[in-house]
Order: C-alpha cells, then sequence, then structure tokens
C-alpha cells in the first residue's frame, strides 16, 4: 500500500477500515461498535504491524461480543442515570424513585472511596474496603444498597465499559447490619379483642379503616385507595388494584397501580368483612366514589393521619405498647397462620411478590405454629402407643 496516500482503504477483519492519514502522519483505523462510529490511531513509537494487529484484535472482540468501550463514566453517573430512567419510563412509582434517592444518599455516605470514580478504575479491593461501612445500616438498607451497588457494576457490563462485574469476586460478600433485626410487631388475641372493644365503643370516621386492615390483611395505602367499584355485594370480593403513594414532593397521591404487579389480587369477604363495609357504604355522605375521603377541604384520608388515631386510641386503652397500621396487616397474618393457612395461600391473599418473602417476614410465627402442630403429632403418636 502507498503510505503517502492519505485515504487508501483496505478492510481489516470483519467491518470497519484502515488507512494512513498524510495529514496526521500515523495509520487510521475507522469501525462500528454499539452503533457508534470510532477511531482508532497509530500510537506513537507503534510498528504499524502492531497497530494492525492492535485493530484486528478490536474488531475480534467486537464481533465475539467481548469488546470494552473507553469511558470515563463515574459509577455514580451510570446509577442515577438509570434510576431517572426507570421514572421517566413509568418502571417505577414516584415513591419508590424517592426511596432509591434516599438509598444512593446512604450509598454516597458509605461508599465515598469509589461511587465517584470513573467505573473503569473501581477495583475489588475499592469494594472490599466500603462494604464494611454498610453495617451502620439495618439489614434491610444494607440489602437495598448491595443490590444497586451490583445493578450498577451490571450495567456496565452490559454497556460494554466493563468486562466483568466485580461484585462477583469470591471476596465480596453482602456484610450483616450492626443493628439487630426488629421483630415483627403483632397483637395477641386479647390485644386484638380489646382493640375491637375499643373501636365499637366510637363511631370515629377512621374505626372502620382499622376494622378492614384487622380483618383482611390489606396495606394502609390500599384500605384507602378503594372505591365503590371495587366492592361487589353480589359475589362478594374486594378488588385491590391501586394504592395511595407519595410523588416526588411527598405529596399523597393516588397510585395507578398497587405496591408490585403481585399486588393485584381479589379478597373473599367473609361475614364480618361484609358487614364492615355494609357499615361503610351507610355512612358516605359525598359525591365522589372514595370509601374513605375528607369531603369539607377534598382531601383523601391520610396513612400517617390513621397512624395518629391509633396511636391516641392506643395511650387511652393502654392495649399495647406501641400500635400503627402495619401492625394490623401483621396480626391479620398471625391469625391466619394460627389457624392453619398454608404460605402460598397467605402469600396470595397478603399480596406478596413471592411466597419466601412471607416465609422471611413471618419465620417466627410459622416456627411456633409448627412447634405446636408437632406437640399434636407426638400426643397422637404416644396415645397410640407409637
Amino acid at each position: 500500500m502507498n503510505e503517502n496516500t492519505n485515504k487508501k482503504r483496505r478492510r481489516g477483519n470483519g467491518q470497519g477500515s484502515i488507512f494512513f492519514s498524510k495529514a496526521k502522519n500515523v495509520w487510521v483505523a475507522q469501525y462500528t461498535a454499539d452503533g457508534k462510529r470510532r477511531t482508532l490511531y497509530q500510537r506513537k513509537g507503534e510498528l504499524k504491524k502492531d497497530f494492525i494487529a492492535r485493530f484486528t484484535k478490536e474488531m475480534n472482540d467486537i464481533n465475539q461480543g467481548t469488546y470494552i468501550d473507553k469511558s470515563n463514566k463515574t459509577f455514580m453517573e451510570i446509577l442515577t442515570e438509570h434510576i431517572r430512567n426507570k421514572y421517566d419510563t413509568n418502571k417505577i412509582s414516584a415513591r419508590t424513585y424517592v426511596r432509591d434517592l434516599q438509598t444512593i444518599n446512604q450509598l454516597k455516605a458509605t461508599c465515598s472511596e469509589f461511587v465517584d470514580l470513573p467505573i473503569q478504575k473501581i477495583t475489588v479491593y475499592h469494594i472490599r474496603r466500603s462494604l464494611p461501612n454498610l453495617t451502620r445500616y439495618s439489614n434491610n438498607c444494607i440489602k437495598k444498597i448491595y443490590r444497586l451497588i451490583n445493578k450498577t457494576f451490571n450495567i456496565a457490563v452490559s454497556d460494554r465499559i466493563l468486562a466483568y462485574n466485580p461484585m462477583n469476586n469470591e471476596s465480596i460478600s453482602r456484610p450483616n447490619s450492626d443493628i439487630p433485626d426488629r421483630e415483627i410487631e403483632a397483637l395477641t388475641i386479647d390485644q386484638q379483642k380489646k382493640l375491637v372493644e375499643a373501636l365499637n365503643k366510637t363511631e370515629h370516621k377512621y374505626k372502620y379503616i382499622v376494622l378492614l386492615q384487622l380483618y383482611t390483611g390489606m396495606r394502609i395505602g390500599e384500605v384507602l385507595a378503594l372505591t365503590t367499584e371495587d366492592i361487589d355485594f353480589e359475589i362478594g370480593t374486594i378488588t385491590i388494584n391501586k394504592t395511595l403513594t407519595k410523588d416526588v414532593n411527598d405529596q399523597v397521591i393516588m397510585g395507578t397501580s398497587t405496591k408490585t404487579d403481585n399486588s393485584n389480587r381479589i379478597l373473599l369477604m367473609n361475614k364480618r368483612v361484609r358487614n364492615i363495609l355494609t357499615k361503610v357504604f351507610e355512612m358516605r355522605s359525598y359525591n365522589n366514589n372514595m370509601l374513605f375521603y375528607h369531603k369539607g377541604n377534598n382531601k383523601f384520608v391520610t396513612p400517617s393521619e390513621v397512624n395518629n388515631y391509633l396511636q391516641r386510641l392506643n395511650r387511652r386503652e393502654k392495649i399495647t405498647d406501641s400500635l400503627h397500621t402495619h401492625m394490623l396487616r401483621h396480626t391479620f397474618a398471625t391469625r391466619c397462620i394460627e389457624s392453619g393457612m398454608q404460605v402460598k395461600a397467605l402469600q396470595k391473599v397478603l399480596g406478596h411478590k413471592k411466597v419466601q418473602i412471607t416465609l422471611d417476614t413471618y419465620t417466627s410465627f410459622f416456627k411456633e405454629f409448627n412447634k405446636d402442630e408437632l406437640k399434636k403429632v407426638t400426643t397422637y403418636f404416644e396415645a397410640q402407643g407409637l
């Protein structure tokens, strides 16, 4: 090839071309990777054959899917871009977006050693040094932070910025919290009876919200989002397909879906729930289709308002040490376990994404139930002389 010719091209392996640039006095290669036109220049002192070999290797990497692009993108740029894109494309709700931003702030505080570095410069050593800082948070927080770290590196791999995810290194593992896991709080049978008796003595507007949670296990946001269209007295069902949530400005809004896809479900009414809903329909005195609503100021009833009511009621009646709406859901689940309901059925009723979530959440209650059931078997064996 005539090296004095500015653009006499020669095909490389696969797509791309190579030529000598008289203006720059170097060999140049041009090729396409990930839909972008790229240019490779001969380095100072690099022999022509070495440049061609480097170009050929790059083309082979592209064709084999092992090509790694040069990038100065930082870990944090990739992560925030990913979270923002999920929100902009309606993959996550405003509430989830805000929570992810909170998790990112925790990540910044604990992993400052590498979050602002170009991701290609982050080593296993950086990660290993930072992970012990996570132990100051609860195990639930640690899971969320660890998930985002792993996700960010996976994105870099899929974008061909990294060859592998360093989180897969055998020396990397999720740390455990220094804070003991908080035990699930549920009312005992006697405490539940005391709460129901206290509610029956009042006609407070939040009374039936509390009772619905207590006897259906719905999340508070799901109860407060119920409309007349969700209740079918004829076939005896409650349709759960939305929840109250918060926007990016922390304002309560009506969500367009439930917490997760699996939270969409239909519950069957028992006699007690039917009576509660009948009372709610009788008491409604406004034109919109919400079951629970502030007609006077045209606002939703919020979870915090119901929690405040429960706290006042608990102080007056001295039912338990603390009382909040999620405790009502846990109480319902506990009664279901005590009654012998199978875990798969309970998962569906509660709207958990996976049965493992139900098992993990109520491990101690299942253990206690299984212990009691085993006693029954032991007593039966002894009675039969076995």
